[in-house]
């Protein structure tokens, strides 16, 4: 009886260590359940906004998510607001500058776990020629061979001048959040 008391949680604290290694890694991301999108505020209201063509690279471990990465380029001139003025605004010079800016990059530089099931990478986000530390949150989770994640990411488009001339906040407000929703699989 005593020998069968502590091997369970020797073969308990195993397959946890054995989950972790496996759930550790380089992910592909499923473009088709996949989404990087934006929520602002124009003249008090909230809109949402998508892009259609984005590339995104994770490789991380949740043993030890210091060693991970995260990079994410989306190509600015496929945002998608529902709202065909606003788009075509939205590549303009004075916005995006998508002819001269066609991307945006976030990369991290440091990954942390944070309280509860969360992380945080801390990297660089790269928007109208303008690179800027950034902090994105996020969660991972599924198994060894499916996951998802789901980050956010805090933007003042005053640090970046998109909507350059555009300062009047109650306008159009200084604060972006990003949206990530990847589907991944190994």
């Amino acid at each position: 009886m005593i020998k069968s008391l502590t091997l369970k949680p020797l073969i308990f604290a195993t397959s946890l260590v054995l989950c972790g290694s496996a759930f550790a890694g380089q992910w592909t991301v499923v473009p088709e359940t996949s989404s990087v999108g934006f929520v602002g505020m124009q003249q008090g209201t909230k809109f949402n906004g998508r892009f259609q063509t984005f590339v995104a690279t994770i490789n991380l471990d949740v043993a030890d998510p210091t060693k991970g990465n995260i990079v994410g380029t989306v190509q600015l001139d496929s945002v998608n607001t529902r709202d065909n003025d606003r788009d075509a605004a939205l590549l303009d010079k004075d916005w995006f500058n998508a002819k001269q800016f066609p991307e945006a990059k976030f990369e991290s530089q440091k990954i942390e776990k944070a309280a509860d099931v969360s992380y945080q990478a801390a990297g660089q986000l790269t928007l109208k020629g303008q690179t800027k530390p950034a902090t994105m949150k996020f969660t991972l989770s599924g198994d060894a061979a499916a996951a998802q994640f789901a980050g956010t990411l805090a933007i003042n488009r005053f640090d970046f001048n998109v909507g350059e001339g555009w300062n009047d906040t109650s306008w159009v407000a200084q604060d972006v959040t990003v949206e990530v929703k990847l589907s991944l699989k190994q």
